[in-house]
């Protein structure tokens, strides 16, 4: 309410101050009237301030997180890449964590590894999926063999000859049936339906 009150106040105050500073000062018809103009095309600008505001402070906050991404550091590539190796993918006495262990963060928290003790040998040609409870750290798992966690301890190794796919949990349905999702367009193979 002050605010659209305020062009009215500032044009009341205005006035009463012109006229009582200086008894010789007459508000005339002609005052008044380019005074209304100017205020009311000030009335815009006033109006916009608010929004100039919340712009500054996003702008800010998106600075900021550009800032934080782009000076952060670069991971370590821990991830091997075996041509002959004998398993697709191996893991020995990895453990994880989402963030680099420096002397300040050590100090500050002597928080236990996001992912610890990881032992596991995929065999070639094998169909694997990661499955548990939520919070359970498959996501964080899966980030670890993509190369997306830092490797405190441990080793990981890829097959480089094999081929590999990662299915993220970003799941993308139509919205239809089950049978339809299945079959996604496609006529009906009754033998791979059921397969």
């Amino acid at each position: 309410c002050l605010w659209y009150c305020a062009p009215f106040f500032v044009s009341l105050v205005s006035f009463a101050i012109y006229v009582s500073i200086d008894s010789a000062n007459q508000l005339t018809a002609e005052k008044a009237f380019v005074s209304l103009a100017l205020f009311n095309i000030l009335r815009f600008p006033l109006t916009m301030l608010p929004n100039l505001v919340t712009s500054i402070i996003m702008t800010s906050v998106s600075v900021k997180r550009l800032n934080k991404f782009l000076n952060a550091p670069e991971l370590s590539g821990y991830v091997t890449r075996d041509l002959d190796a004998k398993h697709a993918i191996n893991v020995r006495n990895a453990s994880f964590n989402w963030k680099k262990d420096t002397d300040e963060t050590a100090e500050e928290d002597s928080n236990h590894s996001t992912l610890s003790g990881i032992n596991f040998e995929i065999k070639k040609n094998s169909f694997v999926a990661i499955v548990g409870s939520v919070g359970s750290g498959k996501s964080s798992l899966l980030s670890a063999l993509l190369g997306d966690m830092e490797l405190e301890n441990g080793s990981v190794n890829i097959c480089s000859s094999q081929k590999i796919a990662y299915v993220p949990q970003q799941a993308w349905i139509q919205n239809s049936s089950l049978k339809n999702n299945i079959l996604f367009g496609k006529p009906l193979d009754d033998k791979r339906y059921q397969r």
